[in-house]
């Protein structure tokens, strides 16, 4: 486990200040946020290698405050290996090892195995990093930090890699924490989610709260949202269209039929928030377009028109014009394709009211 509640710790001039989260036992975490956000500074405090400055630190239920990294019993990976220049890959992986059967079982699983005579300053930058990772497991861990660990590996072995390390974290029980820019791995690996900027935590939780309920617009806008709208909330109250006739408000739990307004646009949600000034969410995968107006369970549907078309590979963002309002949906390429869009041509989009996250 790793418990940490209020942490600091300072580099220079950057400090992380009351860091507070928890990777239960056995779970994988992994710190997500901008560069410079403090994300390897955190990794380090945790080893032990930058002193922490006031908050407690507990790995596996012990406070290591003042324990020496190499007491810690933590395997930790930087993103660029720093493997021992003058040893063979072989005894790197052997250093610290827990036995040499471990040893060569980890080079074995994670493809370690066909470089173990060759020269550390031999190796490309992703079997430096193959080459890392299997010396820190080699030595049986219970906690293992990770700094962009699979960056450097094409994408067919970063796949395989990843899966393994997956794999070997459940089978152990290992506590895993690992830094990651990828939203796409994050949510693939973690258990929790930490969302660290200028080194304060934002945000922290499964992955699917922290990607679908951003605390806030600015987490939204850096998770990748496209449609996060400025605008005022008004509750409905026991009139609102998805109100059940007759039916106590006591068992709404708080929730309410909600308005939001943005600009020319006027769409319905569900939420506990009150009226006011407010933000509303609406991830682009949420977005249904077609051509024609159907009856739909979708309490939203608007027409526009195609105002932008960004094609990659087997994904299509297209962009719709309401009323002078961009709402961008998320759609497979085929279907773009099927549909026959292009700028000009006319839309209905549509969500449901479930699909509006508001902070």
């Amino acid at each position: 486990m790793i418990d940490v509640a209020g942490l600091g710790a300072r580099v220079g001039s950057f400090a992380l200040r009351d860091i507070t989260f928890t990777v239960p036992t056995g779970r994988y975490g992994v710190v997500i946020g901008p560069a410079g956000s403090g994300k390897t500074t955190l990794l380090e405090t945790i080893a032990g290698t930058i002193p922490q400055r006031g908050g407690t630190l507990r790995l596996d239920g012990r406070d290591v405050a003042g324990v020496p990294p190499e007491r810690r019993g933590i395997g930790f990976v930087y993103q660029h290996g720093f493997l021992f220049p003058h040893l063979t890959v072989e005894q790197n992986i052997g250093y610290g090892a827990s036995s040499p059967a471990l040893a060569r079982e980890i080079a074995e699983r994670l493809g370690a195995d066909a470089l173990m005579t060759r020269s550390v300053r031999a190796l490309s930058g992703g079997e430096r990093q193959i080459v890392a990772i299997a010396r820190a497991l080699a030595a049986r861990p219970s906690i293992l930090l990770l700094d962009e660990p699979f960056s450097a590996l094409d994408p067919r072995r970063r796949a395989l890699v990843r899966r393994t390390v997956r794999a070997i974290h459940r089978e152990w029980g290992l506590t895993v924490l690992q830094v990651t820019h990828d939203f796409t791995e994050a949510g693939l690996l973690g258990d929790v989610a930490i969302l660290l900027d200028g080194g304060r935590v934002l945000q922290y939780g499964p992955p699917e709260t922290v990607f679908r309920q951003p605390a806030s617009p600015y987490i939204a806008e850096f998770l990748g949202a496209e449609n996060v709208f400025a605008g005022e909330l008004r509750v409905l109250g026991e009139g609102a269209p998805d109100w059940a006739p007759g039916e106590p408000e006591t068992l709404a739990h708080g929730h309410h039929a909600i308005e939001f307004r943005t600009g020319s646009l006027r769409f319905y949600t569900v939420g506990d928030m009150t009226s006011g000034p407010g933000y509303a969410v609406i991830r682009a995968e949420e977005v249904v377009l077609s051509l024609e107006a159907h009856p739909t369970s979708a309490r939203n549907q608007f027409h526009g028109v195609v105002s932008e078309i960004a094609t990659l590979g087997a994904l299509t963002r297209v962009t719709v014009d309401v009323d002078g309002t961009p709402l961008v949906a998320a759609l497979t390429t085929r279907s773009a394709r099927e549909l026959a869009l292009a700028p000009g041509t006319p839309v209905y989009a549509s969500f449901k009211a479930m699909a509006v996250h508001l902070c």
